[in-house]
């Protein structure tokens, strides 16, 4: 489900905020007759879809409900009102991509947790909201401990999506880092690491790619 997008002016264009959500999600429900569903919530951070990664850790207050506190909270009481209608709510992410917007830009530049090309440049590895978006380096992220840190930081600001038990990683993908000497097998293996850690958690990861060496891992693929 769609809720916002970066504007390009450094606002937001909102598609669909929590009280439509869940009107979204009771006639979903009347029209598929009651069966189970989730939803995973496309947007729903900063000013919307590929913004600020690789921080996620606030949502975007113009998704607001009239008369709630903010933001946070609207998005918990829709985790809450959409099991009235067999309906899981839960989160689309990105454990990628790093953005030199994004509040963790520094700190991800200053301790090497961004992948590197042979001559020591940073990785791009797409463009998106007139962005570059740079390859996260698994292994640094690992190893350094700000992958753990991430995943408890996210479910500290949404507690209900242990009860969910499922997120979906947008664009999950290894690369090689040339500029470490690493290989991209090298990388799936501390995928895989932050994979086990979300499962640790209660939470297991869907994921936008079909990766043979994420099979037993990654229950469901989707693009």
């Amino acid at each position: 489900m769609l809720m916002s997008v970066p504007d390009g002016k450094g606002g937001t264009t909102v598609y669909t905020d929590i009280e439509k959500a869940i009107s979204l999600i009771k006639e979903t429900d009347n029209l598929t007759l009651n069966v189970p569903k989730i939803i995973y919530l496309v947007g729903w951070q900063y000013n919307g879809h590929d913004d600020k990664y690789p921080a996620f850790f606030e949502v975007n207050e113009k998704l607001k409900r009239p008369g709630d506190a903010n933001a946070r909270q609207s998005l918990i009481w829709l985790v809450s009102e959409a099991g009235k209608y067999n309906t899981t709510i839960s989160l689309h992410i990105n454990m990628t991509d790093v953005y030199d917007d994004s509040p963790l830009w520094k700190e991800y530049v200053a301790n090497d947790l961004i992948s590197k090309n042979t001559d020591g440049s940073l990785l791009v590895v797409g463009n998106y909201n007139n962005r570059k978006a740079y390859q996260i380096n698994y292994r640094n992220e690992w190893n350094k401990g700000y992958a753990q840190k991430r995943i408890d930081q996210l479910m500290e600001l949404l507690p209900p999506l242990k009860e969910a038990g499922t997120v979906h990683i947008d664009a999950w993908i290894a690369r090689e880092s040339k500029g470490h000497y690493e290989s991209t097998i090298l990388e799936a293996e501390y995928q895989k690491k932050i994979c086990k850690y979300w499962i640790k958690k209660g939470i297991e990861p869907t994921s936008e790619w079909v990766m043979d060496y994420m099979m037993g891992l990654v229950p469901f693929y989707w693009h």
